[in-house]
């Protein structure tokens, strides 16, 4: 069931495919959503986007010239208040998604229950800032969004980084400078070649035992400090 915690969401599809994209567009509109504009291109996405301004733009990610990925980043300039959800039946994307912020990923074929999902989570997004700080995360088939607020370190481990959460760890393939770049926003830091922590997840730091120092966090976990990276720590926990 979709949230009436705001009005009617406005939305924008595309789809290079017609008759997926009017089939989405039907979906939304049974969901309860008032769908403005169906487009066929990621061109037509933006410029729909930007002239209508609707709360949610529902948009394929591979489509000829200007792809999914593209219209989310564009909107970020030319509709910045706009949610982008990705509907696509190629899971990979996801990967990239993350980079892209967009609020939910959506695999085709379509189920009304999941997409009512995302329905509702482009409406919490609208009156909780933080709602649609998540990691887009692919496992088995499915897409979980994993908050930000809920991970404590990064770990590298090769080509694949793994989020820990108190609960668990979430695998991702991706690389730690790019994960960097996105965490450091929200208070992550670097504490090692293989390892950043969120600062507020930080409880001590213990510098007695041999090796390396470690930093322990709220769920126990502990996480090495390299020697050359320690001053940067203490200025942080200071």
């Amino acid at each position: 069931m979709t949230t009436s915690l705001t009005n009617a969401l406005r939305v924008v599809v595309a789809d290079d495919e017609p008759v997926a994209a009017e089939s989405l567009a039907a979906e939304l509109q049974r969901l309860g959503c008032t769908v403005l504009a169906v487009t066929r291109s990621g061109d037509a996405a933006i410029a729909a986007c930007r002239d209508l301004l609707p709360d949610a733009c529902f948009t394929d990610v591979s489509m000829p010239g200007t792809d999914g990925l593209a219209v989310a980043r564009a909107l970020r300039s030319a509709a910045s208040g706009v949610r982008v959800v990705f509907v696509s039946a190629h899971p990979h994307y996801a990967v990239d998604a993350y980079s892209a912020d967009v609020v939910d990923f959506v695999l085709k074929p379509l189920r009304r229950a999941r997409l009512a999902d995302a329905v509702d989570r482009v409406q919490r997004s609208r009156v909780e800032p933080d709602a649609g700080d998540r990691l887009l995360v692919p496992e088995r088939g499915t897409m979980h969004l994993v908050p930000i607020r809920d991970i404590e370190w990064v770990q590298a481990d090769a080509y694949y980084l793994w989020l820990h959460t108190a609960a668990r760890a979430w695998m991702l393939r991706e690389r730690m400078h790019r994960m960097q770049a996105r965490l450091e926003t929200a208070g992550f830091i670097r504490v090692h070649r293989s390892a950043m922590v969120r600062r507020t997840a930080i409880t001590s730091l213990d510098t007695t035992t041999a090796g390396e120092p470690c930093l322990v966090l709220m769920s126990g976990a502990r996480v090495r400090v390299a020697r050359d990276r320690l001053g940067t720590v203490r200025e942080c926990l200071a």
